[in-house]
């Protein structure tokens, strides 16, 4: 509570600090949270402010129940990512406003295999490149937001071997990555 109001106060005075740590989270994957679906997104970030760098370090969980395929047995299906993403901003000196980066990304994938009874479990890489835009000091605060879009691809064939209904997991059972980013919330300190 006490680092909120010195942030919260130096932002106020118009201080910007050369470097700083930042984490952000999509808030309303917790309030679509059930007993049939948990999900999780977030991003660590270190702030280079003298240099107009980002080092973010974005990561995924979604565990989801579903009983779709046989009434009697509950399948689950678990998609998570990991990321680390190196992002040059177009302001040399600050990381707020536009910014061009690239990604590489590890994708851990649990679920039923299409066209058979089994289940299987797939770990790939992936690489790609992102576009986005970032507004700090939301109301003279630490606080942030952003925009992002990321588009890559899986390096391998082990890809759309899933028969899912849930989104994350038909999402990045794909060979292509995208992801577009809107909700995220962040807290510099």
């Amino acid at each position: 509570m006490v680092l909120f109001f010195l942030t919260t106060e130096m932002y106020a005075e118009g201080v910007i600090k050369q470097n700083g740590w930042g984490v952000e989270f999509n808030p309303f994957r917790v309030l679509i949270l059930g007993s049939e679906w948990k999900s999780l997104s977030g991003t660590i970030s270190h702030f280079d402010n003298e240099s107009g760098i980002e080092i973010a370090i974005p990561f995924f969980y979604s565990k989801e129940k579903d009983i779709s395929y046989n009434r009697n047995h509950e399948d689950t299906e678990i998609a998570s990512t990991i990321d680390i993403h190196y992002r040059k901003y177009f302001s040399k000196t600050r990381t707020d406003g536009g910014y061009l980066g690239i990604f590489s990304r590890y994708t851990y994938l649990d679920g039923k295999v299409w066209g058979s009874g089994k289940y299987a479990t797939v770990e790939k890489l992936g690489l790609g490149g992102e576009v986005g835009y970032r507004v700090k000091n939301i109301f003279d605060t630490p606080f942030y937001w952003g925009v992002s879009m990321s588009l890559g691809g899986y390096i391998g064939k082990d890809n759309d071997i899933f028969n899912s209904s849930g989104m994350p997991l038909a999402i990045d059972d794909n060979q292509f990555i995208l992801d577009v980013e809107l909700l995220k919330v962040g807290y510099e300190f």
